[in-house]
């Protein structure tokens, strides 16, 4: 199972009917006869394919197809459309509603189609709607879509875009339905696979936008025969032990806290993984379980360990770095022989963090230093068993994704500019990118060996 960098996303709105057939929702322009489905190209700043898809319905359809806007619809309510996000710039987005409701409806692990090349469709069940009521709220906003459902009755008389007619040349509406009823019995017998993406931060609203974290990592990582569960550990807890006999990989990323902050979930969290870890390396209770630890991930698992993290004496890092393999042996590990990515002495990756590793774990873990930078020693740890892959940066985040997702917070905090202009914006991404990213940086090879750690 091989790490697939995702280029074009699908989307389809799906009914099913009194006698149980589906409906996929097109759509077109109120002045033409062409129907469409949704989709998009994946770009850089998107982070992934659900940001791209968001991006989309935020932009072309503002609140339409929103659980507000369908329960207004079957209620018969009016319900003003605002379609105010045509020419939102993508930095603004992270500060739209109806952009974080997408991300989070999306993240809800959705029927996905994943076995077209470079591709991936998306599958959202609603209930079914009565078109001539849909089409007639549109109309009275003045929208500039219709909607129309086809299915395997009236397919044949639909004048389909050229986008469309590609993609059932390649997947018929025969297939989709067969594989939507594949995919729930799937779920319903719960014979997924599963994965936990464990979040430490701040009860409430996330801060610095860490509410982005489930629908970044199921956009690069998330096939559909799998489950990701996200779990804030200061609202939900901690993962149970029939939980984790079922888990194939925990992923814990960054966060907005320091490790060393005085929070009970953070001793908590400790002591799990201290516990959790001993089982795995030496009662060999969870055979398949791994640890990924993602920057403040990989600092809370070291910290569990025994080691030490503290403050960094140099500026906090919110740009790449050159990381340096310091021992061959690491291109022997088999998440990296089978990973596809070539030898490289250095593998530059994003960075964003104010705190560091400044003492290891006791020995009997055999974690190793395998990568260094100039202005942080411990970038790249991995035991000896292979259950814990530790990467102080962040391959999940492209440099374009990062520029416009930090911008107004660098020019707040770092810049002390309070209200910064859309101008001020501007300037600072073209130069985030320009000055901090004129080297590559190895995003997808990065990205290829998280993946192959995790699934294989």
């Amino acid at each position: 199972m091989e790490y697939v960098q995702l280029k074009k996303v699908h989307l389809f709105f799906y009914s099913k009917d009194s006698s149980n057939k589906y409906n996929y929702l097109l759509y077109k322009s109120a002045k033409e006869d062409l129907y469409h489905h949704m989709f998009n190209d994946i770009t850089g700043y998107d982070g992934g394919s659900i940001y791209s898809i968001s991006r989309f319905l935020t932009k072309n359809f503002a609140t339409v197809l929103t659980d507000e806007f369908i329960s207004k619809l079957q209620k018969k309510e009016q319900f003003e459309i605002k379609n105010e996000n045509k020419n939102l710039k993508q930095y603004e987005l992270w500060e739209n509603e109806t952009f974080t409701f997408w991300l989070d409806k999306l993240s809800k692990n959705p029927i996905q189609y994943d076995s077209i090349n470079n591709e991936v469709i998306y599958y959202i069940e609603i209930p079914n709607l009565s078109i001539e009521s849909l089409n007639s709220m549109l109309d009275k906003n003045n929208f500039e879509y219709r909607f129309e459902y086809i299915n395997d009755n009236n397919h044949s008389s639909f004048k389909l875009s050229d986008e469309a007619n590609k993609l059932f040349s390649l997947l018929s509406l025969e297939k989709m339905s067969q594989h939507i009823n594949d995919t729930l019995k799937m779920k319903e017998d719960k014979t997924y696979t599963l994965y936990i993406i464990l979040s430490l931060k701040t009860p409430g609203k996330d801060q610095n936008g860490f509410f982005h974290f489930p629908a970044l990592f199921h956009s690069l990582y998330r096939k559909n025969n799998e489950e990701w569960k996200y779990i804030n550990v200061s609202t939900d807890g901690l993962p149970s032990e029939e939980l984790l006999s079922k888990t194939k990989a925990i992923l814990i990323p960054g966060s907005n806290l320091s490790v060393y902050n005085e929070y009970d979930f953070l001793r908590k969290t400790e002591t799990f993984l201290k516990n959790l870890i001993e089982e795995i390396l030496f009662n060999k209770k969870y055979p398949k379980l791994k640890l990924l630890g993602i920057c403040f991930g990989m600092q809370i698992i070291i910290s569990a360990l025994g080691g030490t993290i503290k403050k960094m004496t140099s500026e906090p890092r919110g740009k790449p770095e050159d990381v340096e393999i310091i021992d061959d042996k690491f291109y022997e590990f088999n998440f990296y022989k089978n990973s596809g990515v070539e030898k490289k002495k250095i593998l530059r990756i994003n960075e964003a963090h104010g705190d560091e590793v400044v003492k290891y774990p006791d020995e009997k873990y055999k974690i190793k230093l395998y990568g260094s930078s100039k202005s942080c020693k411990t970038e790249i740890m991995v035991d000896e068993q292979e259950k814990m892959l530790l990467i102080q940066g962040h391959p999940e985040y492209h440099p374009e994704f990062n520029s416009h997702r930090v911008a107004k917070f660098f020019l707040q905090f770092k810049f002390k500019i309070q209200n910064p202009t859309g101008e001020e914006i501007e300037k600072f991404i073209n130069d985030y990118i320009n000055d901090e990213f004129n080297k590559n940086v190895n995003v997808i090879e990065y990205r290829k060996l998280c993946y192959n750690f995790m699934k294989n």
